[in-house]
């Protein structure tokens, strides 16, 4: 029981705390605006070196099937962003009615990522407690700049910000379901944890290479190197982190 109150724990320091961080940004909207980019880079980073060399050896270690299961989990999250999630992006210049119209499925994307992330430091905190700091860490580097861009799309379609904020905090508290099924689930078989850890691999490297990246890609021109930095940051912290934490 005291590995599911430290898994709701971590989830409240990854979901919540950076929703309130953002929310506190939020009042120096323009300068966090020219910072965005630069932690998209750094999350992406962070993501891809705990999914490679954190939660990937650990779910080799609890199945023999788990680069299977990752490509698999890979390949569905392509598919759910295609025919579901498509239009789940932070192009802040959309007009505002066409906007409007994405809110609800704005949200859904969001609850079901919140998920999947509480679902994920649940498993990793099962396999041991260093491991489920690191998963948090992970997800809390992300969750700033997707925190920010969905704050900016909801800003633009003409939204308050204190209903902004409500939005967010109701789909954050998805986390807390994935984390409370993840440790149900996680606890049943290490197979069933392999598979879990598999997910959560998956999960990692497709936001850094599918979502992430492209969008540093994309706002880098004329400026690679400055974009590039806050990646390669992002990853040696995470390495360092995984090192003292689990060494």
């Amino acid at each position: 029981m005291n590995l599911l109150y430290d898994s709701l724990f971590l989830t409240f320091l990854a979901s919540i705390l950076s929703l309130i961080l953002v929310s506190f940004l939020l009042i120096y909207e323009r300068k966090i605006k020219s910072l965005s980019f630069h932690l998209v880079s750094f999350g992406a980073g962070a993501l891809l070196a705990t999914g490679f060399t954190d939660t990937l050896p650990e779910a080799v270690d609890k199945t023999a099937n788990a680069f299977l299961y990752t490509t698999i989990f890979i390949a569905l999250f392509f598919l759910v962003e295609r025919v579901f999630l498509h239009f789940h992006h932070h192009d802040h210049e959309e007009s505002m009615n066409k906007t409007k119209k994405l809110v609800p499925f704005l949200m859904f994307g969001d609850a079901m990522h919140n998920f999947i992330d509480g679902l994920s430091i649940a498993t990793t905190v099962i396999v041991s407690l260093p491991l489920g700091i690191v998963t948090t860490i992970a997800v809390f580097f992300h969750e700033i700049p997707h925190e920010l861009g969905d704050f900016g799309i909801l800003l633009h379609a003409g939204y308050k910000r204190d209903k902004v904020i409500k939005f967010n905090l109701l789909t954050a508290l998805a986390a807390f379901v994935g984390t409370f099924l993840g440790f149900i689930f996680g606890s049943q078989s290490p197979e069933l944890i392999g598979i879990l850890l598999s997910l959560t691999t998956a999960n990692f490297i497709y936001l850094s290479l599918a979502d992430l990246l492209p969008e540093v890609h994309e706002q880098a021109e004329g400026k690679l190197l400055i974009h590039t930095l806050p990646f390669f940051l992002g990853a040696a912290i995470m390495l360092i982190l995984a090192f003292f934490l689990k060494g």
